[in-house]
Order: structure tokens, then C-alpha cells, then sequence
């Protein structure tokens, strides 16, 4: 099966018609490029509007469907700043913050029945209407959650998605407000899986980034608007291979539509080559036999 995670992508109004061009000229670039990678699912790691306005969500969404492409939508901090999360279900789909997927790598989407399949957990980490704090958290309830979780994938792969970083896990996860608050606690956690490969995936620092902890591999993704990227992964029986694919004008348009944002930094997004691709020989306990 292969899969797209996307960075934040900041759909954003802008009070002047040239710049709505623009962004509606980047997006269409964007999605028409994802959508030819024929993925099984595509993954928003969250932030995907820059103020949490109901007109944001409808535009981007109204943006994907124009070039044929639906998206999990992973909720992120700017995504909340103006609506609950229950309210902003209304435009993502999502009836619940965090939940579970389950992919099989020889036919795709599945189920909790298909015991072959792997576990796609969508995480939920922002504070809704926090303006002035920007950091992640993860509650008790949801820790429990995935402590059940990462205890019933076993040895299979597992993967994780969450809008904030893992600190001190990627690129700027250091500094404050750049990562989840109470990440010692879900690295408590993580490290209960210890048999298996494990992928966390995340947003929110708009850079590449990827670091290998034990069998914990950490993928941080850029903003597209400053990388010009995004992420495309094969995850078959024998391994996982991750590629960061560039698509045209992606960077010049973006770089644009950042300045007139505003309030993007100008640290390195790209990220050096073993921030941008990965290959990951895999051991399932079983052999997979296609049906």
C-alpha cells in the first residue's frame, strides 16, 4: 500500500485577490501531484488552516475535491483557535480526535478483524483556543488509548500520527511551545514497543526531519508552503520506503504565499538527504500471503 503524509499546509484568506489566486494556484499544484501518486489514504499532520476559520476549512476542502483527493485530517493547533474540536469535526470528518486505522500492506484498507493488517493511529495533541501557548498535551484518557494500542499491534508495524513533535525527537522539538508538553509520558509509552518497527509522524515545526531511536523512527514534515514537498510511503511486507517528492512551483509559489502570511520563520525547511528519504527492511512474525 502506499500513503502521503502532507506538513501543515495553511490554508489561509487573504484580504487581496492576487494572493487568493496565488493560493488557489498552489493548491491545485499540490494536490493535483499527490492524487498521481494514487495513495490508499492521504494524511493532513495538521495545521491544515492558519486561523481556524470556518471559511479556511471549506476553501481547502472545497480545494481538494476540485483535483479529486480526500485527506485524514489530523487536528493541529491553528486548527483549533477558533473552533472546539467536536465543531471542526463538521468540515474534517473526523467524529473523534484520536482514533485508529488499520492498512494490510498487500491490499489496503482494512480492519481490526484482519489480523495482518497494521494500526494507523491518528493522535490528538493541540489546546483548543490557546493562542499564547502553541505546545501539544496528551490527556490521560488518550494515553490510555494508546497504551492499548501499542500493546495490540505486537510485533506488527505501527504507526503513529500527531500534529506536535516527541522533544528533543526532531528538528527544533528542543525549543518551547515546538513540541508536546508531556512528551516523557508518551515516551513512556512508545517504548513499551519494543518487538516491531514503529513510526511517530508529525507536523508542526515546518521542517523535515528524521531521526531512529531503537525501532522508533521519527518523521517530522515540512510546511509545503516553505519545503515545497511532501511525503510518499510504500509499505509493503518487506519494508518501508519513504520519499519526499517536490512538485512544481511548489517552493516559489509558497515562498510567496509565506511572506504574505507573515508569521512563518526562516529556518531551514528542506532538510539534509537523510531528512528526505528512508528504507526500512521489515519482519513480520507471519509470511503474507496475497488473497
Amino acid at each position: 500500500m502506499r500513503f502521503v503524509v502532507l506538513g501543515d499546509l495553511h490554508y489561509s484568506i487573504y484580504p487581496d485577490a492576487a494572493n487568493c489566486a496565488l493560493r488557489e494556484e498552489f493548491f491545485d499544484r499540490l494536490f493535483t501531484s499527490v492524487a498521481k501518486q494514487q495513495p490508499d489514504v492521504v494524511i493532513a499532520i495538521g495545521d491544515t488552516t492558519d486561523n481556524g476559520y470556518s471559511e479556511e476549512f471549506e476553501g481547502l476542502h472545497r480545494a481538494a475535491r476540485r483535483n479529486k483527493l480526500e485527506f485524514v485530517t489530523v487536528n493541529g493547533n491553528h486548527d483549533v483557535l477558533e473552533m472546539s474540536k467536536p465543531e471542526i469535526s463538521r468540515y474534517t470528518g473526523n467524529r473523534f480526535p484520536y482514533f485508529a486505522l488499520y492498512f494490510n500492506p498487500l491490499t489496503g484498507l482494512s480492519d481490526v478483524t484482519d489480523h495482518e493488517a497494521a494500526r494507523f493511529l491518528i493522535i490528538d495533541t493541540p489546546k483548543e483556543r490557546s493562542p499564547k501557548d502553541h505546545g501539544g498535551y496528551v490527556g490521560p484518557e488518550q494515553l490510555a488509548w494508546l497504551e492499548n494500542q501499542i500493546a495490540e499491534s505486537e510485533d506488527k508495524p505501527l504507526f503513529i500520527f500527531g500534529h506536535h513533535p516527541l522533544t528533543h525527537a526532531t528538528r527544533w522539538s528542543s525549543f518551547p511551545m515546538l513540541s508536546i508538553n508531556n512528551s516523557k509520558e508518551v515516551k513512556r509509552l512508545l517504548a513499551q514497543k519494543r518487538q516491531g518497527a514503529a513510526f511517530y509522524f508529525c507536523g508542526h515545526n515546518h521542517a523535515n526531519s528524521i531521526d531512529r531511536r531503537g525501532n522508533w523512527n521519527y518523521i517530522q514534515t515540512a510546511a509545503p508552503l516553505r519545503s515545497g514537498d511532501y511525503r510518499v510511503i510504500d509499505f509493503t511486507s518487506e519494508e518501508v520506503r519513504l520519499q519526499t517528492i517536490t512538485f512544481e512551483g511548489g517552493r516559489e509559489l509558497g515562498q510567496r504565499l509565506a511572506q504574505a502570511l507573515g508569521d512563518f520563520t526562516n529556518f531551514p525547511s528542506r532538510g539534509f538527504r537523510l531528512d528526505r528519504e528512508l528504507r526500512l527492511k521489515l519482519a513480520y512474525s507471519k509470511v503474507l500471503v496475497q488473497k
